[in-house]
Parts: structure tokens; C-alpha cells; sequence
């Protein structure tokens, strides 16, 4: 008798087969799985045995499932699809899509870009400096309250913290600083705003009185502080360190939106290169080929800096001013390498398409002997399946051997593009 566990394995694979030949294929095979079973009962086999070999002959069937799956018309036909550029277009302008809903209309790149406060230019951030190098603390309100009575830079201060379900609490001072009562601080929504009533520290902002410079309020402000701690003994007092407000937020888009321009400069590059590479052999220049890989090459990075600023730590903003370790030296790290898969893929994608219909090229076949050093060469023939042409791509690439070459095979290649 079939062994239950196979009876259900062949159940869940014929879900991988079309509708229509889903009964019939099921029955067939619990029919074979069945006759398998009695031929090895009949050779005398141990029970452990038989179900062991039951078992891989029933995991055949999602092999088989599987494949009468991709030749079912409509999957053949979605396959074919892909294989067009208009799919790789699409898929793109949907994930550009995806990330202007999901961002509500890519709020944060827009917070970066333009500031809703009154002369943003003279607000300026204000932490004191950690034990560690390149650690901020945020400032006690004591000694806030104290540059206040004190400083002759600033038009006002004011102290603010949050958490993080988008509750802030400020001084009497926050929105007269600000200019405004914004939604979003620091590129962080705020729900609700509330007074600060108690003695834990807080980042500072500052307005800057007209000419007054950011160097000037930090001398001023460390000066202060060394006065209203004369009477410490620890050594050396915490520095003050002004930042501008437009500066720190903006920082983001500046490293990002650089890594994304050099990305998409060298595929338009490359793209440059095999232009002048058309004109010098054939003195014509395939457009459509051509203008696909610089819409891929502007798509795709644009697309991957749009979610890193929207979605991910890279905006994220402490504090005093700050940022964290996975905002800046880590995503940095992973964009680099993100960009570096971009062109290898765009590249690879690129070269893989037919010069006439730009599908992508099927059919890989191997020829010439593996290790050859000067005659017949190994390499790997690509053809078009609407019969356009074919491409050969060696093996290895050096000065002596015959480097990528299309042939064309239909005449509409001919005709400039």
C-alpha cells in the first residue's frame, strides 16, 4: 500500500499543475507510486527501504509538477514577457510608484530639500561634546537657562527632547525660535507637542542675531560654559558645538544624492562609449537600444536613493544633532555596494538584449574546446528568438582572442534605430 506521506506529497505538488491537467496527472502518478510500491514489496526489500525509495520517487513529482507548469500557454506567455524591456521599464516605474504612495509623497526628501521656517539660514543646533570622540551630549536646563541670561549672539535658545511615538516637549521659547509650529522637526513627525517640565537634558536650538556667525556663538557659548563651571574640578569641561539647522538636515541628501549622480554619470558614460563605438563600425547609432539603457541607468538608481532616504535610518537624526551608527558610516557602506551591484546589473541586462528588439536573448550555446590557446576558443553563443541575430561571448578576454560580436540576421537590424 502507498505510504500516506507520499500520497500527500503528490497532493500538494499537483497544485503546481495547470487546473485543467490537475486530475488527470494526480491520478497517474498515485497510479505509478503504487505499482512502485508493490515492485519493491515483491523484491523483498526491508520496509525502511521501500520508503526511502518511495520517497524520492515522489519527489519527482514537484519536478515534474513544475514543469508542466511553465509550459502551460498563459505561463509561457508571462515568460515571454519578461523577457521584453517594456517588462524591466514598468517594474521600475512601479517601485517608483510604490515609494511616492508609501512616503506620502516622499515627505522626508522634501523636508530636506525646502524649510518651512522663517529665515532658516540663522537657526543653528547646540549639543556639548561626549567623553568619546565625536560623541554629543545634549545640555542640562540649568546651563541653558544660564547662556540665555548671558550669550550676545543669539536673538533666543530653547531646549526640546522626544520619543518615539512623536511626543516632544519644548520650552516656552521652542516656537518663537522656530518661527512657525511645524508638523515635522528634525525630519521627525511630532503628533504632539508638550511644555518640558523637569530637569533631564535637552537639544538646544538657537536663532542667530542678524551677521552673527556659528564660529562666533560657539566661542561665546564655550566661554560661557567654562564660566558657569569654574567651580568643577573634572577636566576638560564638555565644548559646545553650534551646527546649522539647514546644514545637518540637508546632509543626508547631499552624500546620497552625490553616491546616486556618480552611479548614473558612469552608465550614461558607458552609454557614451558604446554610442561612439556604433558610429565608428556601422555609422548609425541604435536609439531605442541605447535610450532603454539610460532610462534603466537613471531608474534604478533613483529609485534605490529615494528608498533609502524615505525608508530606512539614513534621515534619522538624534538629539543633539547627531547621527547614529547605522544612519551614516553603515547604510553609506551599503549604498556604495548597492550602487555597485546597480551597474554590474545594468551592464549585464544590457548586454544579454537583442540589438533590434531589445528582448532579452535565449538559447545559450557553448562552443569551441575550454583551454584552447590559440585556435578555436571557447565561448557561449546567445540567439534571438525573433530572429534578429546572434552573440558570441568568449570565455576569457584578452588581445588574442575574438572579443563580443553581434551578428546581425535580419535585415530590419540594418535599418538605423
Amino acid at each position: 500500500m502507498i505510504a500516506v506521506v507520499s500520497q500527500w506529497v503528490i497532493r500538494s505538488a499537483a497544485w503546481l499543475v495547470p487546473r485543467s491537467a490537475r486530475a488527470e496527472w494526480r491520478r497517474a502518478w498515485l497510479s505509478e507510486t503504487w505499482h512502485y510500491a508493490a515492485l519493491l514489496e515483491e523484491r523483498g526489500l526491508e520496509p525502511g527501504e521501500i520508503r526511502a525509495r518511495l520517497w524520492r520517487h515522489c519527489a519527482g513529482a514537484f519536478a515534474d509538477a513544475w514543469q508542466m507548469r511553465t509550459e502551460d500557454p498563459a505561463v509561457a506567455g508571462v515568460r515571454g514577457a519578461l523577457r521584453k524591456p517594456g517588462f524591466c521599464l514598468a517594474l521600475i516605474a512601479l517601485a517608483l510608484a510604490a515609494i511616492l504612495a508609501g512616503s506620502r509623497g516622499l515627505v522626508r526628501t522634501r523636508s530636506m530639500i525646502g524649510q518651512n521656517y522663517a529665515d532658516p539660514g540663522r537657526l543653528v543646533l547646540i549639543s556639548e561634546s561626549g567623553i568619546m570622540m565625536g560623541e554629543r551630549i545634549a545640555v542640562a536646563p540649568r546651563l541653558l537657562e544660564y547662556w540665555k541670561a548671558h550669550n550676545t549672539t543669539f536673538a533666543g535658545l530653547a531646549g526640546y527632547r522626544w520619543d518615539q511615538k512623536g511626543t516632544a516637549w519644548v520650552t516656552p521659547e521652542f516656537f518663537d525660535v522656530l518661527g512657525t509650529r511645524p508638523r515635522r522637526f528634525l525630519l521627525r513627525e511630532i503628533r504632539t507637542w508638550k511644555a518640558a517640565g523637569n530637569d533631564a537634558p535637552l537639544g538646544v536650538i538657537g536663532r542667530l542675531l542678524p551677521g552673527a556667525s556659528a564660529a562666533a556663538a560657539q566661542n561665546e557659548l564655550r566661554d560661557l560654559a567654562d564660566d558657569y563651571r569654574f567651580h568643577l574640578k573634572r577636566f576638560p569641561f564638555p565644548q559646545a558645538a553650534v551646527t546649522p539647522l539647514v546644514g545637518r538636515i540637508r546632509q543626508p541628501l547631499y552624500s546620497y544624492a552625490t553616491l546616486c549622480a556618480g552611479t548614473i554619470g558612469l552608465l550614461l558614460v558607458a552609454a557614451c562609449v558604446g554610442v561612439i563605438a556604433d558610429l565608428r563600425r556601422s555609422r548609425r547609432i541604435r536609439r531605442r537600444y541605447w535610450a532603454y539603457f539610460c532610462a534603466k541607468s537613471v531608474g534604478v538608481p533613483l529609485a534605490l536613493v529615494l528608498a533609502i532616504w524615505e525608508f530606512s535610518g539614513a534621515t534619522s537624526i538624534t538629539l543633539t544633532g547627531g547621527t547614529t551608527f547605522l544612519a551614516e558610516p553603515f547604510l553609506t557602506w551599503l549604498f556604495i555596494v548597492a550602487c555597485g551591484g546597480t551597474i554590474w546589473w545594468c551592464l549585464a541586462d544590457q548586454k544579454a538584449r537583442c540589438r533590434a528588439c531589445l528582448q532579452r536573448l535565449q538559447y545559450p550555446v557553448r562552443i569551441g574546446s575550454p583551454g584552447a590557446v590559440l585556435f578555436d576558443h571557447a565561448g557561449t553563443e546567445l540567439v534571438c528568438c525573433e530572429g534578429h541575430g546572434a552573440l558570441y561571448l568568449p570565455e576569457i578576454s584578452s588581445d588574442y582572442v575574438q572579443g563580443e560580436e553581434w551578428t546581425a540576421l535580419d535585415s530590419a537590424d540594418a535599418v538605423p534605430r
